[in-house]
């Protein structure tokens, strides 16, 4: 009996010093985690202090055209940051796909300053943009308009203009016989700019007095994801018929287009005109793979946005719409362009 007590007792001590032992260490460990977490909110507290704004916009946009729209942000954003505005890119980085119009609706409950979207024709985009005017949120449409909503300005491009320049570019091909153009365009998008290219690319085969030397007519294509859209081109060049010429409003049709054209040894073909001036397209017209491509200034594109939004909140006032310009680069220029850029990677 005497025995079993003092094993009961050394047993008893051994435990009290594994309690302690495990005591301590679960303190540290407490104590290291408040260290790191009340030094991480030091820091926060630090970058909030030093990056405080006077007002937070919102910009939102969930297609394809990544090269694009991170341009377009990257000069919202800047242009904000002049303004006293914080830019945020709504969506980014989420693990749950939110649509467009979604994230709209999360802007609105979030209380933000003014919004900047793409616009587009559907019912729908007006009506979550008429919820934002109710809350008093301004909402400012790039690139694409929302025309029938209560936005309060368009920052965009002429496509009359641009169907002009197309147009003028169509003309030196012009050998007798009618052209057959084609713009490449999804459901979203098609009324108004197809419209507009088609009136830029008739006046200017008019003023040549080709009048009737061009028939211009929209290639409606599925716009869901790049791939959906790629198949619908690719059908295009497998038909038994391809037009004199297709035109794209997007990078996401320009490269399909010409990678369509290579794929199934069609370049030379078919005339392509494309959008945009990323490295790939920009290097697909040096090559001869396109007629031309239209550049727009992204960047400036964003910050027109955003200093629209701070001049509607400054005096209630804006203009209904912002012109941007937008000008063709030809073989040459791209072929330029290229070498100053191989030349700037040595």
């Amino acid at each position: 009996m005497h025995k079993q007590g003092k094993k009961h007792g050394s047993l008893s001590l051994k435990l009290v010093v594994v309690f302690v032992l495990l005591l301590a260490v679960i303190t540290a460990g407490i104590f290291i985690a408040m260290r790191v977490f009340l030094w991480q909110i030091g820091n926060t507290s630090a970058v909030s202090s030093a990056r405080t704004y006077s007002r937070h916009y919102a910009f939102i946009h969930t297609g394809g055209d990544d090269d694009l729209w991170d341009n377009i942000y990257a000069g919202a954003l800047e242009k904000g940051m002049e303004l006293d505005a914080y830019v945020e890119y709504y969506g980014e980085d989420l693990t749950v796909d939110y649509s467009r119009n979604e994230l709209i609706d999360i802007a609105i409950h979030s209380a933000v300053d003014g919004i900047i979207i793409e616009g587009d024709a559907e019912p729908e985009t007006a009506e979550v943009i008429g919820r934002a005017a109710e809350a008093g949120i301004p909402t400012v449409t790039v690139f694409s308009d929302c025309a029938e909503s209560e936005r309060i300005s368009f920052v965009g491009f002429s496509s009359y203009a641009i169907g002009r320049q197309v147009g003028a570019e169509l003309v030196r091909h012009y050998t007798g016989d009618v052209l057959s153009v084609s713009v490449v365009m999804d459901n979203a998008h098609a009324s108004s700019s197809q419209d507009l290219i088609a009136s830029g690319i008739a006046d200017a085969f008019s003023e040549q007095g080709l009048s009737d030397a061009c028939s211009v007519e929209g290639l409606y294509v599925n716009s869901e994801t790049p791939f959906t859209a790629e198949e619908d081109i690719r059908d295009v060049f497998l038909g038994e018929t391809l037009p004199d010429a297709m035109v794209a409003l997007t990078p996401v049709y320009t490269r399909c287009l010409f990678q369509a054209a290579v794929d199934y040894n069609k370049v030379g073909d078919v005339l392509l005109f494309g959008f945009h001036d990323a490295s790939d397209i920009i290097e697909a017209v040096g090559k001869g793979l396109m007629e031309s491509t239209v550049s727009v200034d992204a960047g400036k594109m964003g910050a027109s946005a955003v200093d629209a939004l701070d001049e509607y909140l400054n005096t209630g006032y804006v203009s209904n719409y912002i012109s941007q310009e937008a000008r063709i680069i030809l073989p040459r220029e791209a072929a330029a362009l290229m070498k100053e850029k191989a030349e700037e990677d040595e």
